[in-house]
């Protein structure tokens, strides 16, 4: 047991090393980006050791604000929001002449429940009965 809690510090250790060191490399970029983040409402920003992760929530002109504030810091997007309107998106942003890279995620808090059609199916009914 001792032995597995050594080697989760040691572990552990490591990685806070890493993600330093990445936060450290790429600490200029990251600056452009939080200020371009601005007005933006990030809920949480959390730097990994591979990329930097951002958690946004909205409606569907915060995402489009966030596309904006990357696109014109000349990042580009892994992939975009389909046609059909989701509850969630998330991509990665990478920059041709940087190595930062940034995950997006983003929930939307502008969600209604619209009526899709209807269905008639037999469900069973149970109940508890105790002895």
């Amino acid at each position: 047991m001792l032995q597995q809690m050594k080697e989760e510090l040691v572990s552990s250790s490591e990685a806070v090393t890493r993600v330093a060191s990445y936060y450290h490399t790429h600490k200029q970029e990251i600056e452009r980006v939080a200020v371009a983040f601005v007005k933006i409402d990030t809920q949480s920003a959390r730097v990994t050791d591979g990329c930097i992760d951002l958690n946004v929530t909205g409606d569907k002109h915060v995402l489009a604000a966030c596309f904006h504030a990357f696109r014109k810091l000349g990042y580009e997007p892994s992939e975009r929001p389909g046609p059909k309107l989701e509850s969630s998106f998330a991509c990665n942003w990478e920059h041709p002449q940087h190595k930062c890279k940034w995950w997006l995620y983003f929930s939307s808090t502008k969600c209604t429940r619209i009526k899709v059609g209807t269905e008639m199916r037999e469900v069973a009914i149970y109940e508890t009965v105790c002895e």
